[in-house]
């Protein structure tokens, strides 16, 4: 029975194991079934649509952003540059678990709320899938390590390297080269089609100044290329690439030492200061105090920096070069122009001044700053006196004889009340009052005792430090009006060299002028308000600003000049009536200070406007600065033509000797 039971067992597990055989090989062959199925459908059936995908997870296309052209000033020295900076980038597509690792890297480089919303914006201006956007800007060699040591917990983030635009000399010459900054929505969508495109994978367009200008030359075409990238987002590969076209490089007229010059002199005072080349109209040096470094836009400026710029009560990001608008007496050459063009006056043409001005059946005098001083006038006066002493009084008469309108349309004619700079297009145009501009903006009639104050620049009249810096230049040069414009030159054809521009519209009509021999009794009127000396006589000096220029330290050079003081508030007196000294008046109250100056030489070659706010004096403060500033461009000038002229006297006397042996 042992025996029979032994056999029985066997066959039933000898069965259970063929059973077991066959449904093993049944699902091993369905099995492959499937499989044999699934490679006939990845193969075949739906090869182009898995082989794309493949190639989408390892084949990334983006555009290649330009490099940006360069800015030189007139001697070749570079004012914007482009430097290398390192950006923590995302693809966002390929950055699992983002939050988490947005959490880490709060912790290892400190990034903030502040970097990932300037990211959220970027990202929503992306413009192609898979593309990398910074999150973090310009990482520091400590911050890239740190990365670098969690680079296998951060998917989808790499640190790319990147061109950014670099200003050398920081905060000088800001207002007028401007900053680039990123792109924000409203500029995009004033942008072409065409436009929107050349700006994919680039992130900055020019905000102010020279790079909004000279945005178009400046930026370059963008390129495109095709890359292959490994699972943690690291370019193994370049398999297709369109170069992007670079920036064209641009010189400027500005001189950067001239720059720096004049920001030295104005020192800590608010104001402006604007040079000008009389025989082209190249901006030498624009000046605006106080300022800001642009070095903080290019990579996103913190809310704290900008807080502080836009809190400050100084306003440093206003161009007061091209804004502020206070001309005061400097305006009295070109009065005195009028006058004689009409034929109000000639040179010999005097009138009694007894310290004040008053129209005729009219009770309310116009005052001299003479009175002021000590209850007198200037007596007797012609018009080159009455410029370099500068004398309300004569030019009160003169403003009333011309009359408004004649005074309006003489002033239009030197560029004033318009904005004829070349490429300034931020310049406040000024106003140049009229009967018909008050109706238009202040609903009123012109009054005749509102004719006075505009022959000495307390009036409604107003004009910026670059229009009086550009009117000043015409007088320079004899009459002749050159529009002001920053660009001298733009690279040629990808090299290093460049082509001078020609403008559009370049020509301007030319302002009203007298005879030429009275255009030169008004420069030399002007020249004599700095050389005019002490006079024993009057027991007065006689050029207002003599004794804080030439007095000080004879010049080198024949300098013409002219101040101004503009009132802020009316004169100020105690109650016993007593016009209160200057520094009893706090510093918002205090006269604004204007000085034009050029160089008298026949071919001169600089025109100067000085703008001080609440500088009070203008021959005594703004004066020197303007001096300082002729200084600082003239002498090396004088220096290198005396040392041409005695290397041409040795040559000559070589050749004399040469001769004789």
């Amino acid at each position: 029975m042992a025996q029979k039971f032994h056999l029985d067992e066997y066959k039933r597990e000898t069965l259970i194991f063929r059973q077991r055989m066959l449904v093993a090989a049944a699902l091993v062959i369905l099995l492959m079934g499937i499989l044999i199925l699934w490679m006939i459908n990845l193969q075949f059936i739906n090869h182009e649509y898995y082989s794309s995908r493949s190639d989408g997870n390892r084949l990334h296309s983006q555009f290649v952003p330009p490099t940006r052209g360069l800015i030189y000033d007139r001697n070749g020295r570079l004012l914007a540059d482009n430097r290398p900076v390192f950006n923590l980038t995302v693809v966002r597509e390929q950055a699992a678990e983002f939050e988490q690792s947005l959490e880490l890297l709060r912790s290892i480089i400190g990034l903030t709320d502040e970097d990932i919303e300037r990211y959220e914006e970027r990202q929503r201006r992306r413009a192609i899938p898979l593309s990398s956007v910074p999150l973090r800007q310009s990482l520091d060699e400590d911050e890239i390590a740190r990365i670098a040591v969690h680079q296998h917990r951060l998917p989808g983030l790499a640190v790319e390297a990147q061109l950014a635009r670099y200003y050398p000399y920081g905060a000088s010459a800001a207002h007028a080269l401007g900053y680039v900054s990123e792109i924000n929505r409203q500029e995009l969508q004033a942008m072409t089609e065409e436009q929107v495109r050349n700006y994919r994978g680039s992130n900055h367009i020019g905000k102010t100044g020279v790079e909004k200008t000279y945005e178009s030359h400046l930026h370059g075409r963008v390129g495109f290329e095709t890359v292959e990238k490994n699972n943690r987002g690291r370019v193994m590969r370049v398999l297709d690439r369109i170069d992007p076209e670079p920036g064209k490089d641009v010189r400027l007229h500005l001189d950067i030492d001239l720059q720096l010059a004049a920001e030295a002199a104005l020192g800590d005072h608010r104001g402006a200061i604007v040079a000008i080349e009389p025989g082209t109209g190249g901006i030498l040096a624009m000046v605006s105090k106080p300022d800001y470094d642009p070095n903080l836009f290019v990579t996103g400026i913190s809310r704290e920096q900008l807080s502080a710029i836009n809190s400050s009560r100084h306003s440093p990001m206003f161009n007061r070069a091209v804004n502020s608008r206070v001309p005061g007496s400097t305006i009295k050459p070109f009065i005195g122009l009028a006058g004689l063009y009409h034929d109000i006056v000639t040179p010999e043409t005097v009138i009694d001044d007894p310290g004040y001005y008053r129209l005729p059946a009219r009770r309310r005098p116009y005052y001299d700053w003479t009175w002021w001083v000590d209850r007198s006038g200037h007596g007797p006066i012609d018009l080159e006196r009455a410029i370099y002493q500068s004398c309300n009084t004569y030019f009160s008469h003169v403003a009333v004889e011309l009359g408004i309108d004649r005074i309006h349309d003489f002033l239009l004619t030197w560029g004033f009340g318009s904005n004829i700079s070349l490429d300034v297009p931020e310049a406040n145009p000024g106003i140049v009052p009229s009967p018909q501009w008050k109706r238009e903006h202040r609903n009123e009639p012109w009054y005749p005792g509102e004719t006075p104050p505009e022959g000495f620049g307390n009036g409604m009249f107003q004009a910026t430090t670059l229009q009086m810096a550009s009117a000043t230049a015409a007088i320079a040069n004899h009459g002749v009006l050159e529009r002001p414009r920053m660009l001298s030159a733009i690279q040629s054809n990808g090299g290093n060299e460049f082509a001078d521009i020609i403008f559009d519209g370049e020509d301007v009509a030319q302002p009203m002028l007298p005879e030429p021999e009275l255009v030169d009794h008004v420069r030399s009127a002007m020249i004599h308000t700095v050389s005019k000396p002490y006079d024993r006589e009057r027991r007065r000096h006689e050029g207002t600003a003599y004794p804080f220029i030439e007095a000080v330290e004879p010049m080198a050079y024949d300098m013409g000049g002219k101040s101004g003081t503009a009132q802020v508030v009316g004169f100020l007196t105690d109650p016993a009536g007593n016009r209160l000294r200057s520094e009893e008046v706090i510093e918002e109250h205090q006269n604004h200070a204007m000085f034009i100056a050029f160089d008298a030489s026949p071919e001169s070659r600089i025109a100067v406007a000085v703008f001080v706010e609440h500088g009070q004096g203008g021959s005594s403060v703004a004066g020197p600065i303007a001096r300082e500033v002729m200084d600082a461009y003239m002498l090396p000038i004088l220096e290198r033509e005396e040392a041409e002229r005695e290397a041409r006297e040795r040559e000559q006397e070589v050749l004399l000797l040469t001769a004789v042996e």
